[in-house]
């Protein structure tokens, strides 16, 4: 009985992907049993049998049903499961399988052992080309495919047909055949594998070291393998499918995130790639140290972003990754916006002005800025819009606040060219309405961050922040970036795991920009790019890289920055292009290619139509509530709950940050986008070149959002911004 007490349970990523692909009801009873074990393991011992006929003699199954057996290995006190199936086909599984305590990459394999004499490697008479022929076993086994797994390797003949062996293959190995296939350099794959580092490290390993029970538990075995802690943790994982596995990093982000840094650093990458995955791990990492320092008790990690939708959705995600820190008194981990952080530290300041997110307080900003012109004569040639947009983008983005600075600053990007006469003539005009807004009790979001980032600089108030993590840092401004700075600044002990910043130019969907280094946020030599996206296929991946053709992208610093190199490792589907006669077509064909999804098993939760003006939601809603389709309109500010049945519709811009198993983006005409009103808002030919591109990136998020199905549509003339080289009629 004691025995039994002290087994330690863990579940192979085999294990879950197994089950995915089973009747819910087995999910459910393994689930069931598992739990019953952690719970009372006295009173639920796992009774396992040998599998008759297995080469690794620790090889066993578990009964979960009369028709199922659930495959394990069983090594002194641990228990792994790998596998569910059907009981012929399980047992036929594990017949090949063996557990390898593997030194080369310091972890645990479970590889399959084919007999290389079924079929010779140097075969006289070859039918099918191999995809692998020209790369030699040596290459191979340096870059972390397991020997035993190399006669499969020497059956692959296409990458479809890799894709379809998938589960044949150790977890590693298939990323190495993967990316060899897709054309990766060894340089390459090593630093997405990590193996060449093991190497060196296992070299100095001793016999005593390469045990089961310590393999388990390193880094480079924890990527594909979960030792639960808890019940609850176990359940959490198992009841959200692959999204509870989350707590496992590829080794690229590993060492990314979980790493000190001497100073602020960085992480890029393309749509998809985890940056923030990457940055909610940092954030547990920095909050693991402080729960492990009993000295440094009532610190907490401050993880921001630009939306408070963002914000809601990297909270849930956290709780699944770490309730424990978010929900410590005080929380180790706070997650919120960085508008909302503002506003709650300029009211605890007594800040007297009002700050006008939106609503009336906007609406008398518009007011004031119309007196103003009723009272200025604008300098020849330049309109209202245009002088709006130079105090956004110029003045306010930059925090000029005397007319010395702003007859120096740099207006690069903004096209229409100034002189210094009318530089000054404009000045009157922005001291006027700065002066009219202030008398009226209002502030501008700028002029907030501008306040607190004062206050902070003369008070040197006592933050909690060991550290401040910032995601989708594209969307943040000079101001915010300098706010960020304060609230974390460089002491005299030095400016260790400060500022962690994950962004990705490319999705810059709203008109900010700024250089991290000028606003005391120095990266340089701290910054790091993801490449492998990990959410969507090849074939979405590479239409959405194509909407962005042409556009000229920053690194959110002084430097420029490109997607070469960002690949996919799964393939799938097309996208589906839809030319409809008009609009209420593409609404009905809407409908049917939804029902044609939930006719393959496909969840209504797993499926999102972005709309890029809010007036399509209710037509889109209403066609489906007609067809007897539920749906969830997902608002701004609020979180999406996926148990909630029903499509998810909403904007392009609410989208970012959410994923979806499939896709729809309707109303994609060249009437309707990039709009109407926003391309003749433009004041002049850049700030037209910079709303596209604005659009153009927004149409690429939306893309992106999709794992594996992606539809787009549109009635008449498609727009300019995508390339439509095959569309279907309706």
């Amino acid at each position: 009985m004691t025995d039994t007490i002290t087994k330690r349970v863990s579940y192979d990523i085999g294990c879950m992907k197994s089950l995915r692909k089973l009747p819910d009801k087995v999910a459910i009873r393994f689930m069931d049993m598992m739990t019953r074990y952690m719970s009372d393991p006295s009173g639920n011992g796992l009774n396992l049998e040998t599998v008759e006929g297995a080469k690794d003699s620790s090889i066993k199954s578990l009964r979960v049903d009369q028709a199922y057996r659930a495959i394990a290995f069983e090594v002194g006190r641990d228990i792994m499961f790998v596998h569910v199936n059907e009981h012929d086909k399980a047992y036929r599984w594990a017949a090949g399988r063996r557990v390898k305590l593997d030194p080369d990459t310091n972890r645990i394999r479970v590889i399959e052992e084919i007999d290389a004499a079924v079929e010779p490697v140097a075969a006289p008479k070859v039918l099918e080309p191999r995809l692998f022929a020209e790369v030699s076993d040596k290459r191979l086994h340096a870059l972390g495919v397991a020997e035993e797994e190399i006669p499969a390797v020497r059956l692959v003949t296409t990458i479809e047909a890799l894709e379809a062996d998938e589960d044949r293959f150790d977890p590693l190995t298939y990323q190495v055949l993967y990316a060899v296939a897709a054309g990766f350099g060894d340089e390459e794959i090593r630093a997405l594998t990590g193996v060449g580092e093991e190497q060196e490290v296992a070299s100095t390993k001793s016999d005593a070291d390469l045990t089961f029970d310590r393999l388990i538990e390193t880094e480079e075995s924890r990527q594909t393998i979960f030792i639960p802690d808890s019940e609850a943790e176990l359940r959490r994982v198992f009841e959200e499918g692959m999204e509870g596995w989350r707590v496992f990093l590829h080794p690229e982000q590993r060492k990314i995130a979980y790493r000190d840094y001497n100073g602020p650093a960085m992480v890029r990458g393309g749509a998809g790639t985890g940056k923030t995955v990457v940055a909610m791990h940092r954030a547990k990492h920095l909050a693991d140290q402080i729960e492990n320092d009993s000295t440094r008790a009532g610190q907490r990690v401050l993880l921001t972003t630009f939306t408070t939708s963002l914000a809601q959705d990297i909270e849930a995600n956290l709780r699944t990754l770490c309730p424990g820190h978010l929900d410590a008194r005080p929380p180790r981990i706070e997650v919120i916006n960085l508008d909302r952080w503002v506003s709650q530290f300029l009211k605890r300041k007594s800040f007297e002005r009002q700050v006008a997110y939106f609503g009336e307080a906007r609406d008398r900003l518009d007011q004031i800025w119309q007196e103003v012109f009723d009272h200025h004569e604008l300098p020849e040639g330049l309109s209202e819009a245009f002088v709006r947009a130079e105090w956004a983008q110029i003045v306010q983005a930059k925090g000029l606040t005397e007319q010395r600075a702003y007859l120096k600053a740099s207006r690069a990007g903004r096209g229409t060219p100034l002189d210094r006469r009318k530089r000054t003539l404009l000045w009157d005009l922005f001291a006027d309405y700065r002066a009219r807004m202030i008398s009226e009790g209002l502030a501008e979001p700028d002029d907030a961050y501008r306040e607190a980032t004062e206050i902070l600089s003369a008070e040197a108030p006592n933050l909690p922040y060991a550290a401040v993590i910032v995601d989708e840092a594209q969307d943040m401004g000079e101001q915010a970036f300098r706010l960020i700075r304060a609230i974390m600044p460089e002491t005299s002990s030095g400016d260790r795991n400060s500022i962690f910043i994950a962004g990705d130019a490319h999705q810059r969907i709203y008109a900010r920009r700024a250089s991290m280094s000028a606003c005391g946020i120095n990266v340089r030599g701290r910054s790091r790019r993801l490449r492998l996206n990990y959410r969507t296929t090849q074939e979405i991946r590479t239409w959405a890289v194509s909407i962005l053709e042409g556009v000229s992208v920053d690194d959110l610093d002084e430097g420029t920055d490109t997607l070469r190199g960002y690949v996919s490792l799964m393939h799938g589907p097309a996208p589906e292009l839809v030319a409809c006669r008009a609009e209420a077509d593409e609404l009905a064909s809407l409908a049917s290619w939804v029902q044609g999804l939930a006719a393959k098993g496909i969840r209504l939760a797993d499926i999102g139509i972005l709309c890029s003006r809010r007036a399509d939601i209710d037509r889109v809603q209403g066609t489906l509530r007609g067809a007897g389709i539920d749906s969830v309109v997902l608002q701004a500010g609020t979180a999406d709950d996926r148990s909630i049945a029903g499509v998810r519709i909403t904007t392009m811009h609410r989208a970012k940050g959410l994923e979806f198993f499939a896709v729809a983006i309707p109303f994609l005409s060249e009437a309707t986008f990039p709009p109407a009103g926003a391309l003749k808002a433009a004041v002049d030919a850049a700030d037209r070149e910079d709303i596209i591109a604005q659009n153009r990136s927004l149409l690429h998020v939306a893309a992106t959002r999709a794992k594996g199905v992606l539809r787009v549509s549109f009635s008449g003339e498609p727009t300019r911004l995508m390339s439509v080289q095959r569309a279907s009629k309706t």
